[in-house]
């Protein structure tokens, strides 16, 4: 494999889940490569994390940069060396799945060139060799097509397909075959590549979330912006889901998913619009609450919190 002409600095958030931040590290230190650099970021993890992480690089003579973020000043201060392949930043506050990996996009800025890349990759993601090169090699093709984000064709643990993108656009299974890019509306969030000098133009994820929708609402204002998203078909990994947060169907994520679901269509509807889709969701959620409460209390309780948390426009973190 040849090595890349500019540098791509490999985003990795991990909270409280260090079994596949491990895995997905062995996968990339696979491509051995001197143009990728790491930045692993410890989002205040309230277990063990940063030991265990600290004790794996040492058990492989893996020599790493440390660096803290302070949140309260919205800086870096710099614990032991520098300039190194693997960069492990600590967070001292957990502010959201947004704010942690924007804590990764800021440092990288502050030490990489405009026309280096930056890659945020989900930590419970595998990785293949050539993953990171078709993306690497398909951004520059599609740089006079006005793109700003690019993602990858994610597989389930079986191999199946989980995601391509979401796009309006019915794709014929031998288009999808012979198409190195697809254009779409949004890519999965677990593998999201772009150019450093782009971030002047799109901005960085949305805060207000603290845990899903921030990708929904930053590809959307980044299409309202005149940009365009792709997928990148060649580029293909592995994606477990949602370990960290217990599940798709846990309390937790329902809380969010089902918030945040009310703040991202109040943020983007208007007037008679957010009145109607308030009410729908509302009647419609009504009959979730009662439903669950009769089998799985906890989601019962994290639907009624989740929509009036919505609907008075509560954001930020919920302390469940």
């Amino acid at each position: 494999m040849k090595n890349f002409t500019k540098k791509t600095y490999i985003l990795i958030l991990n909270y409280n889940n260090t079994e596949d931040t491990i895995e997905c590290l062995k996968s990339i230190l696979d491509i051995n490569d001197k143009e990728i650099y790491i930045v692993l970021i410890d989002n205040a993890s309230t277990n063990n994390s940063v030991s265990i992480l600290d004790d794996w690089f040492n058990s492989r003579n893996i020599v790493i940069s440390k660096v803290s973020y302070l949140s309260e000043l919205d800086s870096f201060h710099v614990v032991d060396r520098l300039d190194l392949k693997i960069t492990f930043i600590t967070v001292d506050s957990n502010n959201g799945y947004a704010a942690g990996n924007n804590i990764g996009i800021k440092y990288v800025i502050q030490n990489a060139s405009q026309e280096d890349y930056i890659w945020i990759l989900n930590n419970d993601t595998i990785i293949n060799i050539d993953t990171l090169e078709s993306l690497v090699k398909n951004y520059d093709k599609l740089e006079n097509d006005n793109i700003a984000l690019l993602g990858s064709k994610i597989l389930n643990e079986d191999l199946t397909l989980q995601s391509i993108g979401f796009t309006t656009k019915q794709y014929s299974k031998k288009e999808i075959e012979l198409s190195s890019n697809i254009e779409v509306e949004h890519i999965s969030g677990c593998s999201v590549f772009f150019k450093i000098s782009k971030i002047d133009k799109i901005g960085f994820l949305p805060e207000e979330y603290f845990l899903y929708y921030e990708e929904t609402d930053w590809m959307k204002s980044i299409h309202e912006k005149g940009f365009k998203i792709f997928t990148c078909l060649s580029s293909q990994l592995i994606h477990k889901h949602a370990k960290s947060t217990g599940g798709a169907y846990s309390p937790f994520v329902i809380y969010y998913m089902t918030r945040n679901h009310i703040l991202f269509n109040r943020k983007y509807l208007n007037g008679a619009q957010e009145y109607l889709f308030i009410f729908k969701t509302i009647s419609r959620n009504i009959i979730k609450i009662f439903f669950y409460a009769f089998k799985n209390l906890e989601l019962s309780k994290s639907i009624f919190w989740g929509t009036l948390d919505g609907v008075l426009n509560k954001k930020g973190k919920k302390e469940l």
